[in-house]
């Protein structure tokens, strides 16, 4: 899989993970960092930039989704935005992750979670619209 995303411009770094079922649309648009990994199921709509940092995870099923419209426009007009999952953050089963989108590094979207705005690092996030449930340990002190 790591290959075949490469072979059509995605840059995966050797370490990097990418699961059965994965669906990545334009796979030039993926950036996966060390220990980077997409879970078994996960949609990927690369219409602008996605990028996984260092040991960044998304789960089962998750939806990143880089894609949407001008719905204030008559013609409806598809627009654009990156998405960018910060090192060890955690994109949990089943949840969404909208275009323009900043997860800080260490941020975690529960399951099912959906966010249209950027969280915050070390902070979990739960719910739609996603909101913030607590901080969560850095792991800073034991080496993780």
């Amino acid at each position: 899989r790591l290959f075949l995303v490469r072979l059509f411009g995605g840059r995966i770094a050797p370490t990097a993970n990418i699961y059965g079922g994965v669906r990545i649309w334009m796979p030039r648009n993926l950036v996966m960092e060390d220990g980077a990994c997409l879970g078994p199921g996960v949609d990927c709509y690369c219409m602008a930039r996605i990028t996984l940092g260092a040991h960044a995870l998304v789960s089962q099923r998750a939806f990143l989704c880089g894609g949407t419209h001008d719905v204030d426009d008559p013609d409806f007009p598809l627009r654009a935005g990156p998405i960018d999952i910060g090192a060890r953050a955690w994109v949990a089963a089943e949840a969404m992750v909208g275009p323009g989108v900043t997860l800080g590094e260490g941020a975690v979207l529960g399951g099912g979670g959906v966010t249209f705005r950027d969280l915050e690092p070390w902070t979990v996030y739960t719910g739609n619209p996603a909101t913030a449930l607590r901080r969560r340990r850095s792991g800073a002190d034991d080496g993780v």
